[in-house]
């Protein structure tokens, strides 16, 4: 049964929802998560749909699948990359290359905040350590491909084959402070990357989210 378990305010006022089905105290838990990015609406249209199914359908996964659709409310809401406060929320975790300015090809230098300063970051790092992901799928866009952190070399491989995306052991740049690095590389807990291609219509959201459902299930009921 699929159930809202917390809902989070934002400094903007904004919820961030945390969902789960089905919820038994014996299992592992799995998290799937988006929009950590604002301007990146992809990955939150999958998971919504992806609650839509858990919703009518008979789940028999042996995990907790934990679900938070949209982490960046605010930048949600300004259509920008950053959240509210013009932070890069991919680049505000307390690792060991944390950089207070981030850089990456695709957009100007951005403020990376100070590590952790962000409730966004807070209310991510607080359910890592409350919940022992026993595996985590992150979803973005624009690049088109999967990437992985920590010991999740194979269970990326599989996931790569069954939605045809192409598979990079990294995406060619520096990311300073990145969640990937903070609980992948550092907290050694598989992380899974994915990076959808840009859709600008509800047709692409909806053949985005075709491409990637048999990979997302077979995530959530894989043990």
């Amino acid at each position: 049964m699929l159930k809202k378990i917390n809902t989070w305010k934002d400094l903007f006022g904004n919820d961030i929802d945390l969902w789960c089905c089905p919820v038994r105290k014996s299992a592992d838990n799995i998290l799937l998560v988006a929009r950590f990015h604002g301007d990146e609406p992809e990955g939150e249209f999958c998971l919504r749909k992806m609650l839509e199914e858990l919703q009518n359908t008979t789940v028999s996964s042996p995990y907790n699948i934990y679900i938070l659709p949209c982490l960046n409310p605010s930048g949600k809401k300004l259509f920008t990359r950053a959240n509210g406060r013009e932070i890069d929320l991919n680049r505000n975790y307390p690792t060991e290359n944390f950089t207070a300015i981030s850089v990456n090809p695709h957009t100007k230098e951005m403020s990376s905040g100070e590590p952790a300063s962000e409730i966004e970051t807070q209310i991510m790092m607080k359910l890592v350590q409350d919940y022992n992901f026993k595996r985590i799928l992150s979803i973005h866009s624009d690049l088109h491909l999967i990437d992985y952190d920590g010991p999740a070399k194979e269970l990326a491989k599989h996931f790569s084959k069954l939605c045809g995306y192409r598979l990079v052991d990294n995406i060619g740049y520096q990311t300073n402070g990145s969640f990937g690095t903070w609980v992948g590389v550092e907290r050694k807990t598989p992380l899974i990357t994915v990076e959808t291609w840009h859709g600008e219509t509800a047709q692409d959201m909806m053949k985005i989210w075709q491409e990637l459902k048999p990979a997302v299930w077979n995530f959530c009921e894989l043990k």
